[in-house]
């Protein structure tokens, strides 16, 4: 019997690897593939996911066969996705294969039928909350935003306690009502636990969850769930944003000024910045939600590229907290102590009263830096150019950025080989102001908050139900703990070192000195009793010191916006770094000199560098930066683009590009 011969097709195909070209591969006619077909490609020695971008019936060369198609029921990429992909590769200078890692599941598995679908579908049985007559009002404008506009970018602004997530929750029923899905961007992990309850007691069901910590089992589950559009809410970290999405109608970004939205390796962009853009190619609504807006948002709704939607009061008729700064020049503090007094005969006054503190420092460990008394050496991290920090709990040394640690005793100095333990600690962190407080306070229930004193979800449940509850006395905290949390018995908030984050010379120091106050600040008070916060400050005459204790923001971010615009900086201008590293320092700074001897002359272009990064080792890799500053807001991208194709490429050495750089490591 003679075998049917089938003709032989040809795609091209992107496969998710950290490439920009294509590769073409061989299929036989009774293969279905499509654009946008996801399929199971050979590529060096492996094999990897991959899109198909276009197909053809002529080739000259002999080709590898595609190993295996994706159901197109099951997953492919629409038109509309696969523009997006391309323009965060575009625009971010990704190689579009690394975008399509960060869409396509790690594993062809995950795309394997469900033989079981949950029999229970999500059915909305909503627990109405009355609005107040802002919140109504407030709902009713993105409503006539969204009825008049194609799509739109919306800011529902208001301050701690206000209900803005009260606001977007009837919209997000009315979007389920419609047939359609809901997204919640959230900056952490953290973040996600207490709000769950909030969704399933307003909806009657539990919402779908995406993350890192996610199992593989888990995340396979509820990819077929947003396929076949059964997952009508999912909370989501940066990743969610990737999900294919049935048929999204929403698309919440809670606290879009969290720096936690920028994603800093394997691939930079802001998660913040790419849902608009995802919103704009997909004709949906794009809500950003935040007390303290970042400077960005506020700058496009002065260009009338956003819409602005804002909740002028609180949603109880609690008074404002009241804010005092403490003058810690004039405050005599005693040896090993760092509360004011001021601030300890407050909280002794809280204790009386059956009413909790919290004391935030944004310092983890016991003390940022320890010091060889013999002869004045800092301890470092052996990868990195990092002090390492002591933790007394699990008594280390450790290094916050790539994990090296050193047990207590281990340590002895690694420049003139002390020791005899005549070591100084320098500086306080969460577990320092702890000892302090524990010895003052000594029949008080301390409550530890921060990521190294919660080791699970569950960890974290447990605590800030007890908080919640009024089960612990003082809560000792770091930026974990400004979050979005409602503590209803917390009155008092004392910030142990408000002027740390205005320090060095990050150009968005004030901006995120100001929202990080003022979100901690806005812990105070969330209950019926009014909440009182003190800042102690070495320099209480700043003027961003003096707009949080006033409590008016609309002043600061008006200051904030005219000095960058004197200055041409951020967000009028646009800025990017080129980051050059490598393990071996004479490659890099070889590197170095091929782009600096190459640098652009461009009219209202600026190219600094190559400088050492103020973390100029990392990970064991030595690290210089360039920055480009673009005046006149034209295509950054084109630029740079021009100026890397003219260098060739070292060996061993990485150029990476951080398109909007939100800090300057």
């Amino acid at each position: 019997m003679n075998s049917v011969i089938q003709k032989i097709y040809f795609a091209n195909v992107l496969v998710a690897y950290p490439l920009d070209q294509e590769f073409t591969y061989s299929f036989t006619e009774d293969q279905i593939i499509n654009v946008g077909s996801i399929v199971l490609v050979p590529f060096r020695n492996k094999n990897y996911l991959g899109v198909v971008r276009d197909t053809s019936d002529k080739t000259n060369f002999d080709l590898k066969k595609i190993k295996l198609i994706v159901d197109v029921s099951s997953y492919s990429l629409s038109k509309k996705m696969i523009k997006f992909l391309e323009w965060i590769a575009s625009y971010n200078l990704i190689p579009k294969g690394m975008v399509l890692k960060m869409i396509l599941p790690k594993s062809e598995a995950y795309f394997d039928k469900e033989n079981e679908y949950e029999n229970n579908e999500n059915i909305l049985t909503p627990n109405d909350l009355k609005l107040n007559d802002t919140q109504t009002k407030a709902r009713e404008k993105i409503e006539d935003i969204i009825s008049h506009n194609e799509y739109s970018t919306i800011l529902l602004d208001g301050m701690p306690g206000s209900g803005k997530t009260e606001v977007y929750f009837d919209l997000i029923e009315k979007n389920i009502l419609d047939k359609k899905q809901s997204l919640i961007l959230f900056p952490e992990v953290s973040l996600t636990n207490d709000f769950i309850k909030r969704i399933e007691k307003r909806f009657g069901y539990l919402p779908d969850i995406w993350h890192s910590k996610i199992t593989p089992s888990k995340k396979k589950k509820i990819i077929h769930k947003i396929i076949s559009g059964r997952s009508q809410i999912l909370i989501g970290t940066r990743s969610a944003l990737f999900l294919p999405y049935k048929n999204l109608g929403m698309l919440v970004v809670d606290e879009e000024h969290d720096p936690s939205y920028k994603q800093e390796e394997k691939g930079i962009y802001s998660a913040r910045d790419m849902a608009v853009v995802r919103a704009s190619i997909e004709k949906f609504t794009l809500i950003l939600v935040s007390a303290t807006p970042s400077l960005e948002t506020i700058y496009n709704i002065d260009q009338s590229k956003y819409f602005h939607v804002k909740l002028k009061n609180k949603f109880s008729i609690t008074p404002e907290p009241k804010i005092t700064v403490i003058d810690m020049k004039k405050s005599k503090l005693k040896k090993n102590n760092w509360v004011s007094d001021e601030l300890k005969k407050t909280i002794q006054k809280k204790l009386s009263m059956d009413q909790q503190s919290l004391l935030f420092i944004n310092k983890r460990g016991y003390a940022p830096m320890i010091i060889c008394k013999s002869c004045g050496h800092k301890f470092t991290c052996k990868n990195c150019s990092s002090y390492l920090v002591e933790h007394l709990k699990d008594k280390k040394l450790l290094c916050h950025h790539c994990g090296y640690k050193l047990g207590s005793f281990q340590i002895k100095c690694q420049s003139c080989n002390n020791e005899d333990e005549s070591f100084v600690d320098f500086g306080a962190g969460i577990e320092k102001i702890y000892n302090e407080i524990a010895r003052d306070f000594p029949t008080a229930k301390i409550c530890l908050f921060s990521s190294d004193h919660i080791k699970s979800s569950e960890d974290l449940n447990e605590k800030v139900e007890k908080i919640y509850n009024n089960k612990f006395d003082i809560i000792i905290g770091t930026q974990l703990i400004t979050k979005g949390y409602h503590f209803p018995f917390l009155t008092c908030v004392g910030v142990v070192d408000a002027d740390m984050t205005l320090r060095g010379g990050d150009l968005r120091a004030s901006e995120k000195t100001y929202q990080m106050l003022y979100q901690v600040a806005g812990r105070a008070g969330r209950g019926d009793i009014p909440g009182e916060v003190y800042l102690q400050s070495y320099f209480p005459e700043n003027e961003t010191i003096k707009d949080l204790t006033n409590m008016d923001r609309e002043k600061f971010y008006k200051k904030e916006l005219n000095i960058r615009m004197r200055a041409n900086l951020p967000p009028i201008s646009k800025m990017a770094a080129i980051i050059v590293s490598g393990r071996n320092i004479s490659d890099v700074q070889q590197a170095c000199l091929k782009l600096s001897k190459s640098t652009p002359k461009i009219d209202n272009v600026d190219f600094y560098g190559p400088a050492p990064a103020p973390l100029s080792r990392l990970k064991g890799k030595h690290r210089l930066r360039f920055l480009i500053h673009e005046k006149k807001g034209r295509k950054i991208q084109k630029i740079i683009l021009h100026w890397l194709s003219k260098v060739p490429q070292t060996p061993g050495v990485t150029i990476t590009t951080d398109i909007d750089p939100q800090n300057f490591t």
